[in-house]
């Protein structure tokens, strides 16, 4: 590992915490045997150590190495979990689904298949936090948002997502610098504000005043109506710019306050997973459009192989770079966050007549009065007005008498007794061009995946907790789970390597709580008493090599004995046989 960390730059996370071990495997496979009996086989990915206590008899666990699922060897050795994680996909006899643990993840409570994926609703998504800010002064959901920010015109939000070119001339930059802005936005809401109520009092006196409003709508003409929606509509958008304003001066001033506390440095470290997941972020900005996403919680993944053979092949030359990196780095595809929003963000297309096939609930071949309601109500914003159902109707209407196509009597019971409508056949949709591109647009593109996203999953499902080199921090935390277990458990690793002392007491604090939960041995466990004799798998190989070279070679000796003395028996009695017949 040194040697090639001295071949590496800078920017690499090496830090020790990522390799020390502290009995986290064996109680997570405690706690697997204990909630989740149903496992059928468990792989452990190693760079071929062999723990000492595994019972490699077991027929329900096996030891698998790099090499024999890495996609290019020569990748090897490599010391990056991105990269390693890359590759779980080619674990030889792995099922098409598996689920992937970390060795920092225990079950808390049973667990049973449908956490991970129910056929009526597909898979379950676990998620967490916002992906932290692309920049100290950017959050992700400023990208992207129609208003040209300063602090996110950078490489590392993706130059606002384009904001400042498209509204270049149009929107004025909001800078954070400028002394002056919170000063002059605040002039400007109370402006907007003394506007708003003189504005709302003439809209109120107007259509809620003395005269009534049926006499209102008779005696004002309609560009009247018009002109004063058309002054409320650009009031709103005014008043959404302005709330939007005052979040961004808040949140100044929140960080502000965060880095004075802080020590004034105004640092912004993070490590190469904070690094990576603004990294795949951007790269699914760019794919799929700029959204704000989530972080995966720290709990099970379900992996469908096909799946992930396609993200690989969407992202071919990241994921190359991500097997390459021999240490985790800023580049690398993050795994989880990766798998999660390509499931969640691949697309189909649907045609007309699966449009249309949706639609008919009653598989009649024709749109019912019913149908054709269900549709619009997933069309148009509730309540439907009486010309939204109108202006639909004039549509099918239309299409009706502009299009020649095969004549379907409607069936009984599908039209109201005052409905005017003709009989809505598929072939009439797929033919209507404008309808068509109605249906399309509103209902073409639907998830390829089924999934269903687990809300407030770190309340009610996992329980995540940071270890540092606090013993006072760690007990509360550790008590903590004790007091309401989850589904799903994470103790991450960020311990100060420079204080030994206290990471010893921590240990034997931890090696405790854990015997609380997981106090019996798994049958993957060596009695107490025994160890592995060989720690490596290159040793236990060639161990097997030279001793089945020894067991054969034994073999032929005695099967060679074996025929020497049947020979010997053999030869005499030919001779007998010889004589009599020839002699």
């Amino acid at each position: 590992m040194h040697f090639y960390h001295k071949l590496q730059d800078s920017n690499v996370d090496s830090s020790k915490k990522r390799y020390e071990d502290k009995n986290e495997l064996r109680f997570s496979l405690r706690s697997l045997e204990k909630n989740a009996p149903w496992v059928n086989h468990i792989y452990i990915v190693t760079n071929g150590q062999i723990p000492h206590w595994l019972d490699l008899n077991s027929g329900k666990v096996s030891i698998v190495t790099h090499n024999q699922i890495f996609k290019d060897t020569s990748n090897l050795p490599t010391f990056s979990s991105p990269a390693i994680e890359s590759n779980l996909h080619r674990i030889p006899g792995l099922s098409d689904k598996f689920i992937y643990f970390n060795d920092d993840i225990f079950l808390g409570l049973p667990t049973y298949p449908e956490d991970f994926y129910i056929s009526n609703k597909g898979y379950l998504i676990y998620l967490a936090w916002v992906v932290p800010q692309c920049n100290p002064n950017c959050p992700w959901m400023y990208v992207n948002d129609g208003q040209c920010d300063k602090a996110c015109n950078n490489v590392n939000c993706q130059f606002d997502g384009e904001d400042c070119v498209h509204n270049m001339g149009q929107f004025p930059i909001v800078s954070y610098e400028d002394s002056s802005f919170v000063d002059m936005e605040k002039q400007k809401l109370n402006e907007f504000e003394e506007f708003k109520k003189k504005v709302q009092q003439l809209f109120d006196k107007k259509v809620y005043g003395s005269i009534p409003r049926k006499q209102y709508q008779s005696e004002h003409n309609k560009t009247d109506k018009v002109a004063l929606i058309k002054n409320l509509t650009n009031i709103i958008n005014e008043h959404n710019n302005q709330v939007m304003r005052k979040n961004k001066v808040q949140n100044r001033k929140q960080r502000s306050v965060r880095e004075k506390l802080s020590g004034g440095s105004g640092s912004f470290n993070i490590d190469a997973y904070s690094e990576s997941l603004q990294y795949t972020n951007r790269l699914f900005n760019k794919k799929y459009g700029f959204k704000v996403r989530k972080v995966p919680a720290h709990a099970p993944i379900l992996i469908e192989k096909e799946i992930m053979a396609k993200l690989q092949a969407t992202f071919p030359t990241e994921f190359a770079l991500t097997e390459r990196n021999r240490f985790r780095r800023a580049n690398d595809m993050q795994f989880s966050f990766s798998y999660y929003y390509f499931l969640m963000s691949e697309k189909i297309q649907k045609t007309s007549g699966e449009i249309f096939d949706d639609v008919d609930t009653d598989g009649s071949g024709t749109w019912s009065d019913r149908e054709i309601r269900n549709v619009l109500t997933k069309m148009y914003e509730l309540p439907l007005s009486y010309e939204i159902v109108d202006g639909f109707e004039a549509i099918l209407i239309n299409c009706s008498e502009r299009q020649t196509f095969n004549i379907l009597s409607t069936p009984p019971y599908e039209r109201y007794i005052d409905s005017k409508l003709p009989t809505i056949t598929r072939d009439m949709v797929v033919e209507c061009s404008h309808l068509s591109q109605i249906l399309r647009t509103k209902f073409g593109s639907v998830p390829k995946y089924k999934y269903e996203i687990i809300k407030s999953s770190e309340n009610g499902h996992v329980t995540f907790r940071m270890l540092r080199s606090n013993i006072t921090d760690v007990v509360i935390q550790l008590d903590e789970i004790r007091e309401e277990l989850k589904k799903f458990i994470c103790l991450n690793d960020n311990l100060d390597e420079t204080k030994s002392a206290e990471n010893e007491v921590i240990r034997a604090i931890l090696y405790d709580f854990y015997l609380s939960l997981f106090p019996n041995p798994s049958n993957f466990e060596l009695p107490e008493e025994s160890r592995n004799r060989f720690l490596y798998m290159d040793e236990l190989n060639d161990w097997k090599t030279h001793h089945y070279r020894v067991k054969v070679l034994l073999c032929l000796t005695i099967c060679f004995l074996i025929f020497a003395m049947f020979f010997g028996l053999l030869k005499k009695s030919c001779c007998v046989l010889f004589n009599k017949i020839f002699c």
